[in-house]
């Protein structure tokens, strides 16, 4: 049998484990990251100050929302506009009663959503939440649409090491099929995985959900990476089964 090996982080990688012990696959959940919050060093009352501008708020994750909504001030909610990167980002604002107003239209990444038209008529000021070290692409691409930005860093990701039970269950896999979500994941796996795990993984066929995680995988060597129907975990389900034949 096959196992899979999913990098999301814990809460993610539960729920899709879940969903595949229901379809008879077995999962190693190895997540290779959590969140924390993190103090954004940012007066928010004050963060808009030009009453006459487009006042927008770009949330890049659920985390960011889960992390950077609160910060508000809620007397001034109603003059923010919201941006979001990816739909899953988008049902999180809305269920904390925010609504959405820029979504690309197309794809869930920073540069999809640079391309929606609604960003380059009359540009004003904008927050980005993110982590640390993220997004800079979608800020400067703000920045030459004539957007003044700034990032409001309100969480961080905080490493996590595999277990030897994670370790032993990759080697003992006669069958392997990873996934990945990020970037970040891949290089904290090869950074605390042993080699020969790595390998493996590397041997194995892999299942991404971005070209750009496609093309930084097979730089590294592997050997088959295929794309997934999307980001979501529903998506990652539905790309699984197609895979393993179910």
């Amino acid at each position: 049998m096959t196992k899979i090996l999913l990098t999301r982080p814990l809460e993610a990688s539960r729920q899709l484990a879940r969903q595949l012990d229901a379809a008879g696959l077995a999962a190693i959940v190895m997540p290779m990251y959590t969140f924390a919050a993190r103090e954004p060093r940012i007066d928010f009352d004050s963060a808009w100050l030009d009453d006459n501008q487009r006042k927008l708020a770009v949330f890049t994750s659920p985390r960011a929302v889960e992390f950077g909504l609160q910060h508000l001030p809620e007397n001034q909610l109603d003059t923010i506009e919201f941006a979001v990167v990816g739909a899953a980002t988008r049902a999180r604002l809305e269920s904390a009663g925010q609504q959405v107003h820029i979504q690309a239209g197309s794809g869930f990444t920073s540069e999809d959503l640079l391309q929606e038209p609604q960003l380059a008529a009359n540009p004003g000021d904008a927050l980005v939440f993110c982590a640390p070290g993220g997004r800079q692409a979608l800020a400067d691409g703000l920045v030459e649409l004539g957007w003044k930005v700034r990032r409001a860093m309100v969480y961080e990701r905080v490493d996590l090491r595999p277990g030897p039970e994670q370790v032993e269950a990759i080697m003992g896999a006669r069958e392997l099929l990873s996934v990945w979500t990020s970037i970040s994941a891949l290089k904290l796996a090869q950074k605390y995985l042993p080699e020969e795990a790595w390998k493996k993984i590397l041997g194995a066929p892999a299942l991404v959900i971005s070209n750009r995680i496609q093309h930084h995988l097979k730089q590294l060597g592997a050997s088959r990476v295929e794309l997934a129907e999307g980001p979501g975990n529903p998506d990652l389900l539905r790309s699984i089964l197609r895979l393993t034949g179910r």
